[in-house]
């Protein structure tokens, strides 16, 4: 379903308020949201992950990604998957869900009181922070799993270069390769563009002592000690 479209409810769509009355209802509360997945270098566009969590336990019922800014349709489809097929426990209605403060959401609110259930908006989520922080665990370790494993001699590149492993372990990323021919260039980057460069360097190991140098000055005018 593309982006911005209309509430689409009913025959052809996830959420039918004539199925989804006939489920039994509970008294439960849940929490459901989208939030941003990380964004790989190369991909332009973020995508997202929909979750409805039950409280006070936290059992994931339902997750829905869409690779666009969600909508009230997509928000409707990712508590029907709750509703009637949720990962966790059987089919029925909760008696409320507490969503993020979110304009896009209101279409749909009628629909979920014309099933018995109260919306509350709100302005932190806790079950859903701790859902999605556990799937970014989850995420990195199996990135991990498939990553190759450093030599003991690769490993000591932290302690080496202390200032370039503190800026590609949280401030942003580096560019070290051939400038069409014309020698290295070597540059750092955060998310709002270039913070250093230098195209001197004529080898690798000239490359990462000049870029050593260029954050680690970045670092001290930052008011930052390296040591720490």
């Amino acid at each position: 379903m593309a982006a911005g479209e209309r509430l689409k409810l009913g025959k052809g769509a996830a959420f039918v308020k004539s199925r989804l009355k006939r489920l039994p209802q509970e008294e439960d509360t849940w929490e459901a949201d989208f939030r941003a997945l990380p964004k790989p270098m190369m991909q332009t566009a973020t995508h997202y992950l929909g979750m409805v969590v039950a409280r006070p336990d936290g059992f994931l019922l339902a997750d829905l990604p869409v690779q666009y800014t969600p909508d009230a349709n997509d928000l409707a489809t990712l508590l029907a998957h709750a509703m009637r097929r949720p990962l966790t426990g059987g089919a029925h209605r909760p008696r409320r869900v507490l969503v993020r403060k979110n304009p896009r959401w209101k279409e749909l609110f009628p629909h979920l009181g014309e099933l018995g259930i109260e919306v509350v908006p709100q302005s932190n989520l806790p079950k859903i922070n701790d859902a999605y922080g556990e799937y970014l665990r989850e995420l990195r370790k199996a990135r991990s799993a498939r990553a190759v494993k450093p030599s003991a001699g690769q490993a000591a590149v932290e302690t080496l270069f202390p200032a370039i492993a503190r800026w590609v372990n949280g401030y942003g990323h580096v560019k070290i390769g051939d400038q069409e021919g014309f020698g290295f260039v070597v540059r750092a980057l955060d998310y709002g563009g270039v913070v250093f460069e230098d195209d001197k360097p004529g080898t690798l190991a000239g490359a990462m002592a000049a870029l050593e140098r260029g954050l680690g000055k970045w670092f001290r005018a930052e008011g930052m000690d390296l040591t720490r």
